[in-house]
């Protein structure tokens, strides 16, 4: 699933430019030498079974906690809400999140969380 949350967010326009090659799984940037904007994709959780029938599970559901960090707010807000429709678009739904400035690096920061249920791709080897 990181890899196509990954996929489609640099399938955006506006995403690709602004974070392009700073798109990371698990890995925050330094924030002394941090002069474009970052994406931060991180997984909170292992995938869960959910949605039964059959005693089977069909779904698994996933929860992630993507953050955007820039020098920029309203850079950081625009890539947020960009990030938002892209997972929207996924089946996943943004739950709490948390908007912050550290005023000793000037760098603005939202992490927000997104879950959602993908049906799985084995049936067929059940």
């Amino acid at each position: 699933m990181l890899d196509k949350i990954y996929e489609s967010l640099l399938n955006d326009d506006y995403i690709a430019e602004q974070a392009k090659g700073r798109i990371k799984y698990y890995e925050y940037p330094e924030t002394a030498t941090m002069d474009k904007p970052h994406i931060i994709i991180d997984p909170l959780d292992v995938p869960m079974p959910d949605d039964y029938a059959d005693d089977t599970w069909l779904t698994d559901d996933y929860l992630y906690q993507i953050e955007v960090w820039s020098k920029s707010r309203s850079i950081t807000e625009k890539l947020s809400a960009r990030i938002r429709h892209v997972l929207w678009g996924m089946g996943f739904k943004q739950g709490s999140g948390m908007d912050e400035w550290d005023k000793d690096f000037n760098i603005f920061r939202d992490a927000r969380r997104y879950r959602g249920k993908v049906y799985r791709d084995d049936f067929d080897s059940l």
